[in-house]
């Protein structure tokens, strides 16, 4: 079994796309495949993977979100740990997966820093705690680009496509309530695209609403744990069930 598989989702982004393979297929760690899963792109993404010669699998087809290419990429991949790396994201450097490589030992969700990118300028270095807490998985998102998961959790476990925005984040919290072990990785390994879909303003809006939503209904003990007495959060909800 390969140590690595490395999952790319696009859709019409083939200069993100470029960007994204060129740094996966540079590394000098070699013991990974890497797939893309692209939505049916007309923009000469298709046309570009054709023409890459490396180490790398595609698949072309329509989907019906970025979740569902996801869980594509989930089914595909063949390797012990899985890291999605999306198209204009890019891994942090030539070095950085042979680095990474050795410290994955468990069965576990590892997590760590991650840089932002805005117009190809890294901007910041964003942090997560050493240790993961339930309030912090319920109230906060790590970027998907800084985990890499084990196959094991993907068991029983799949990213839930009736969400647009936050399926990531309703998968962390699920698999910490079922005790899988978030490991912090003091290693910055990937640089996220602060062009994405969930960057955007006006989608983080969208992305906030619907998280709001999910948390009440489909949690609400630890809704009301940790959101009970904050009358902000509670007016927001009312709106979003009035539609205010």
């Amino acid at each position: 079994m390969l140590r690595l598989s490395i999952v790319t989702i696009n859709y019409n982004n083939r200069e993100g796309l470029k960007k994204t393979v060129e740094s996966v297929i540079n590394q000098t760690y070699t013991e990974f495949e890497y797939i893309v899963i692209d939505g049916g792109s007309t923009d000469g993404s298709v046309e570009y993977l054709h023409n890459q010669n490396q180490n790398l699998n595609y698949w072309s087809e329509p989907d019906t979100g970025i979740y569902n290419a996801m869980n594509k990429g989930i089914v595909k991949a063949t390797g012990e740990y899985l890291l999605f790396l999306n198209s204009g994201d890019a891994l942090l450097n030539d070095e950085i997966l042979k680095n990474i490589a050795l410290n994955l030992d468990q069965k576990a969700v590892y997590y760590a820093p991650i840089y932002l990118d805005q117009n190809n300028e890294t901007k910041k270095k964003v942090e997560y705690p050493l240790n993961i807490d339930e309030k912090f998985a319920f109230t906060n998102t790590i970027c998907q680009q800084a985990v890499i998961y084990h196959n094991s959790v993907f068991k029983n476990n799949f990213f839930d496509e009736k969400l647009k925005y936050i399926s990531d984040w309703k998968m962390h919290f699920v698999l910490f309530k079922a005790k899988i072990n978030f490991i912090h990785l003091n290693i910055p390994f990937a640089i996220y695209d602060l062009n994405g879909l969930t960057s955007k303003g006006e989608t983080k809006y969208n992305a906030h609403k619907e998280r709001l939503k999910v948390q009440f209904l489909e949690f609400l003990f630890h809704f009301l744990k940790y959101y009970g007495t904050n009358k902000r959060v509670l007016f927001r909800v009312l709106k979003i069930f009035l539609r205010v």
